[in-house]
Protein backbone atom coordinates (compact mmCIF):
# COMPACT_ATOMS: atom_id res chain seq x y z
CA UNK A 1 0.00 0.00 0.00
CA UNK A 2 2.84 2.41 0.84
CA UNK A 3 4.47 1.81 -2.54
CA UNK A 4 1.25 2.55 -4.40
CA UNK A 5 0.85 5.85 -2.56
CA UNK A 6 4.42 6.82 -3.32
CA UNK A 7 3.95 6.02 -7.02
CA UNK A 8 0.67 7.93 -7.14
CA UNK A 9 2.25 10.92 -5.43
CA UNK A 10 4.93 10.90 -8.13
CA UNK A 11 2.75 10.26 -11.18
CA UNK A 12 -0.23 12.46 -10.37
CA UNK A 13 1.72 15.72 -10.58
CA UNK A 14 3.27 14.54 -13.86
CA UNK A 15 -0.15 13.81 -15.34
CA UNK A 16 -1.61 17.11 -14.19
CA UNK A 17 1.50 18.97 -15.27
CA UNK A 18 1.06 17.56 -18.76
CA UNK A 19 -1.76 20.05 -19.33
CA UNK A 20 0.78 22.85 -19.37
CA UNK A 21 2.37 21.29 -22.43
CA UNK A 22 -0.76 22.03 -24.46
CA UNK A 23 -1.66 25.46 -23.10
CA UNK A 24 0.38 28.58 -22.42
CA UNK A 25 0.56 29.86 -18.88
CA UNK A 26 -1.96 32.45 -17.70
CA UNK A 27 -0.93 36.08 -18.07
CA UNK A 28 -2.74 38.55 -15.82
CA UNK A 29 -1.73 41.53 -17.99
CA UNK A 30 -3.41 40.08 -21.08
CA UNK A 31 -6.56 39.30 -19.13
CA UNK A 32 -6.65 42.77 -17.53
CA UNK A 33 -6.22 44.53 -20.89
CA UNK A 34 -9.00 42.46 -22.48
CA UNK A 35 -11.22 43.05 -19.45
CA UNK A 36 -10.65 46.80 -19.81
CA UNK A 37 -11.63 46.66 -23.48
CA UNK A 38 -14.76 44.73 -22.54
CA UNK A 39 -15.64 47.41 -19.97
CA UNK A 40 -15.18 50.16 -22.57
CA UNK A 41 -17.48 48.38 -25.00
CA UNK A 42 -20.03 48.00 -22.21
CA UNK A 43 -19.86 51.78 -21.67
CA UNK A 44 -20.66 52.36 -25.34
CA UNK A 45 -23.63 50.01 -25.15
CA UNK A 46 -24.84 51.59 -21.92
CA UNK A 47 -24.52 55.12 -23.37
CA UNK A 48 -26.66 54.11 -26.31
CA UNK A 49 -29.27 52.37 -24.17
CA UNK A 50 -29.43 55.25 -21.66
CA UNK A 51 -29.97 57.81 -24.44
CA UNK A 52 -32.75 55.88 -26.16
CA UNK A 53 -34.81 56.94 -28.06
CA UNK A 54 -32.36 59.78 -28.82
CA UNK A 55 -29.27 58.99 -30.81
CA UNK A 56 -25.80 59.28 -29.33
CA UNK A 57 -23.32 61.35 -31.34
CA UNK A 58 -20.10 59.56 -32.25
CA UNK A 59 -18.02 62.07 -30.29
CA UNK A 60 -19.65 60.97 -27.05
CA UNK A 61 -18.54 57.32 -27.46
CA UNK A 62 -15.26 57.88 -29.31
CA UNK A 63 -13.17 57.84 -26.09
CA UNK A 64 -14.61 54.41 -25.23
CA UNK A 65 -13.71 53.09 -28.67
CA UNK A 66 -10.17 54.45 -28.28
CA UNK A 67 -9.85 52.89 -24.81
CA UNK A 68 -11.10 49.54 -26.10
CA UNK A 69 -8.70 49.59 -29.04
CA UNK A 70 -5.79 50.58 -26.81
CA UNK A 71 -6.51 47.71 -24.41
CA UNK A 72 -6.79 45.21 -27.23
CA UNK A 73 -3.58 46.50 -28.83
CA UNK A 74 -1.70 46.15 -25.55
CA UNK A 75 -3.09 42.64 -25.03
CA UNK A 76 -2.08 41.73 -28.59
CA UNK A 77 1.44 43.07 -28.05
CA UNK A 78 1.88 40.86 -24.99
CA UNK A 79 0.12 37.79 -26.37
CA UNK A 80 1.91 38.07 -29.69
CA UNK A 81 5.21 37.19 -28.05
CA UNK A 82 4.01 33.86 -26.67
CA UNK A 83 3.86 31.84 -29.92
CA UNK A 84 7.50 32.67 -30.65
CA UNK A 85 8.52 31.88 -27.08
CA UNK A 86 6.67 28.57 -27.21
CA UNK A 87 7.80 27.65 -30.73
CA UNK A 88 8.07 23.91 -31.20
CA UNK A 89 5.76 23.13 -28.29
CA UNK A 90 2.10 22.17 -28.57
CA UNK A 91 1.22 25.21 -26.41
CA UNK A 92 2.36 27.47 -29.27
CA UNK A 93 -0.76 26.50 -31.22
CA UNK A 94 -3.04 27.53 -28.36
CA UNK A 95 -1.08 30.77 -27.94
CA UNK A 96 -1.51 31.54 -31.65
CA UNK A 97 -5.27 30.89 -31.43
CA UNK A 98 -5.47 33.51 -28.70
CA UNK A 99 -3.50 35.99 -30.80
CA UNK A 100 -5.86 35.37 -33.72
CA UNK A 101 -8.92 35.90 -31.53
CA UNK A 102 -7.50 39.13 -30.15
CA UNK A 103 -6.98 40.27 -33.74
CA UNK A 104 -10.61 39.37 -34.54
CA UNK A 105 -11.66 41.50 -31.57
CA UNK A 106 -9.58 44.45 -32.78
CA UNK A 107 -11.03 44.21 -36.28
CA UNK A 108 -14.59 44.05 -34.90
CA UNK A 109 -14.02 47.17 -32.79
CA UNK A 110 -12.44 49.03 -35.71
CA UNK A 111 -15.32 48.10 -38.05
CA UNK A 112 -17.90 49.16 -35.48
CA UNK A 113 -16.08 52.43 -34.83
CA UNK A 114 -15.74 53.22 -38.54
CA UNK A 115 -19.42 52.51 -39.22
CA UNK A 116 -20.57 54.58 -36.23
CA UNK A 117 -18.29 57.47 -37.22
CA UNK A 118 -19.32 57.41 -40.88
CA UNK A 119 -23.05 56.76 -40.55
CA UNK A 120 -23.91 57.75 -36.99
CA UNK A 121 -25.77 55.52 -34.58
CA UNK A 122 -27.67 52.76 -36.35
CA UNK A 123 -31.16 51.88 -35.07
CA UNK A 124 -29.77 48.57 -33.77
CA UNK A 125 -26.41 49.97 -32.59
CA UNK A 126 -26.73 48.54 -29.07
CA UNK A 127 -27.12 45.08 -30.63
CA UNK A 128 -24.13 45.71 -32.88
CA UNK A 129 -21.98 46.66 -29.89
CA UNK A 130 -23.22 43.58 -28.04
CA UNK A 131 -21.96 41.42 -30.91
CA UNK A 132 -18.57 43.16 -30.78
CA UNK A 133 -18.44 42.61 -27.00
CA UNK A 134 -19.16 38.91 -27.56
CA UNK A 135 -16.39 38.66 -30.18
CA UNK A 136 -14.02 40.29 -27.69
CA UNK A 137 -15.20 38.06 -24.86
CA UNK A 138 -13.74 35.02 -26.65
CA UNK A 139 -10.03 35.83 -26.09
CA UNK A 140 -10.81 37.13 -22.60
CA UNK A 141 -12.51 33.84 -21.75
CA UNK A 142 -9.67 31.87 -23.32
CA UNK A 143 -7.06 33.70 -21.26
CA UNK A 144 -9.16 33.41 -18.12
CA UNK A 145 -9.45 29.65 -18.61
CA UNK A 146 -5.67 29.38 -18.28
CA UNK A 147 -5.79 30.41 -14.61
Amino acid sequence: MGLIRKLMSLTLPLLLGGCTIFAPSYNEAIYAKLDGAHASLTKIETSIEASSPSRVPYGKVEPYYIDALAGVKEAADIAGKRPAYLRGRPAANAAQLLVDDIDNCRRAIEASRAAFKADGQAPNEADNISVVRNVCAIPKTMEGALK
